[in-house]
């Protein structure tokens, strides 16, 4: 079974088949083992979008946000390390062909147009990838 992280949130906004949750960084997520990979802990919040067609929530209620611990990872992933790794053997690669530091530089950027404009087609793919659930918080 998958690691969860959770988080207490609060309906921001409710669409057709889609709930709006904002997330606020709690004290707690200083010293979390997770907050480097966890989007919350980004600065003062986020808002999530979660589908969901229950209608079971309500603006403004409070609610707990769900999400697989190996998401996190994922992300960083995509949007920071595989970049990087293609700008570096662009810039070698480049360099290496052209021996202009200028070039190189100019090449090994501009690998990073195609690669976001792949990630940009691929968003779909990727958001079911990427899934949050959302569930009432029961109190007892």
């Amino acid at each position: 079974m998958h690691k969860t992280i959770q988080h207490t949130g609060t309906v921001e906004r409710i669409e057709p088949a889609v709930v709006y949750v904002r997330i606020v960084q709690p004290p707690a997520c200083s010293g979390c083992h997770a907050g480097l990979s966890c989007p919350v802990s980004e600065g003062n919040g986020k808002t999530v979008a979660v589908e969901d067609t229950t209608g079971r929530f309500a603006v403004n209620e409070e609610v707990l946000l769900h999400g697989r611990q190996g998401m996190g990872m994922q992300a960083i992933l995509f949007t920071c390390v595989f970049p990087m790794i293609l700008v570096v053997v662009a810039l070698a690669v480049a360099f290496g062909l052209t021996g202009n530091e200028l070039t190189g530089g100019s090449i090994g950027l501009s690998v990073l147009l195609p690669y976001y404009g792949l990630m940009y087609i691929l968003r779909n793919k990727l958001n079911r990838k990427f899934v949050f659930t959302v569930s009432k918080i029961h109190y007892s």
